[in-house]
């Protein structure tokens, strides 16, 4: 009769212990990847609305972006358009349409876009820091989460082989991982508007032959990226353009240091205005 009582308790052990990974695996295999990335909590009914609006209107963004990259200017227009329609706040959106129209020569649509991009940049990446932050709380809670799941299932086994719960532990560690991998991502950084804003804003500029202008965006996007080879590159051509040749090779070595290819022509005509 005790063997038997045995046996019930050892199975119905082993049922408990097959039940808890069950439920652990099951909770796994969508806990830490359904992570949502945006949460409402923390701002007012407008910036609310401005949340939604962006998750909305971002996968477009993202379609029209990886559009332009591969030269169809059409699909891309047409992409960041629907973004924009959806929240005309997404800078992102009008930066890179600002692209597309430096591509057609609309240089004075381009401009316009490129300024409004610059006026919203600040109010968007207030709440992609916050809501990023909050992403992370809640990644350091699930964490947590894990650990105690898995401390609660080792207790709950220190009668019997460990080795059964192997599959759930294992399961939990690796989450672990991926959560601390993501966890070691840096908040990005906040209100500072890119670099590259300020390049494409010369760029238009330039085009416009706004020469004085486009200088102070170029410096613009060095002051912020010193590494900027093209903005360097860029305001060699506005300084030789405004007679500054020895501050015009000057930018065109930094340019050239930062990796990029340079014109050789240019080069040479801007060395032949400086004096020996």
């Amino acid at each position: 009769m005790k063997k038997i009582e045995m046996q019930k308790e050892i199975a119905m052990k082993q049922k408990t212990i097959g039940t808890i990974a069950g439920i652990v695996l099951a909770i796994l295999s969508m806990a830490v990847l359904a992570l949502p990335l945006f949460s409402q909590k923390g701002f007012n009914m407008d910036e609310n609305e401005l949340v939604l609006s962006y998750k909305r209107a971002n996968p477009l963004y993202l379609d029209g972006e990886k559009q332009f990259s591969k030269g169809n200017l059409d699909k891309a227009e047409k992409k960041l358009l629907e973004a924009l329609a959806l929240m005309p706040e997404h800078a992102d959106a009008s930066y890179v349409l600002a692209q597309v129209q430096l591509k057609r020569k609309d240089f004075p649509k381009a401009l316009a876009l490129i300024i409004d991009a610059e006026k919203h940049y600040a109010s968007i990446s207030r709440f992609r820091t916050f809501t990023h932050q909050q992403y992370l709380d809640r990644l350091r809670q699930q964490r947590q989460n894990l650990e105690d799941m898995k401390n609660q299932i080792l207790a709950n086994l220190s009668r019997t082989s460990k080795s059964e719960s192997s599959a759930a532990t294992r399961e939990i560690d690796q989450n672990i991982l991926v959560i601390n991998s993501r966890l070691s991502t840096p908040i990005p950084p906040t209100y500072e508007i890119p670099a590259d804003y300020y390049y494409i804003h010369g760029n238009a500029l330039f085009q416009l032959g706004r020469r004085a202008d486009a200088e102070v965006q170029y410096r613009e996007a060095i002051r912020v990226d010193p590494t900027h080879g093209n903005a360097y590159n860029n305001l060699a051509l506005v300084l030789f353009s405004l007679g500054r040749f020895q501050e015009a090779l000057d930018c065109l070595q930094r340019a050239e240091a930062a990796g990029v290819k340079i014109n050789p022509d240019f080069k040479r005509d801007l060395e032949a205005k400086i004096p020996k």
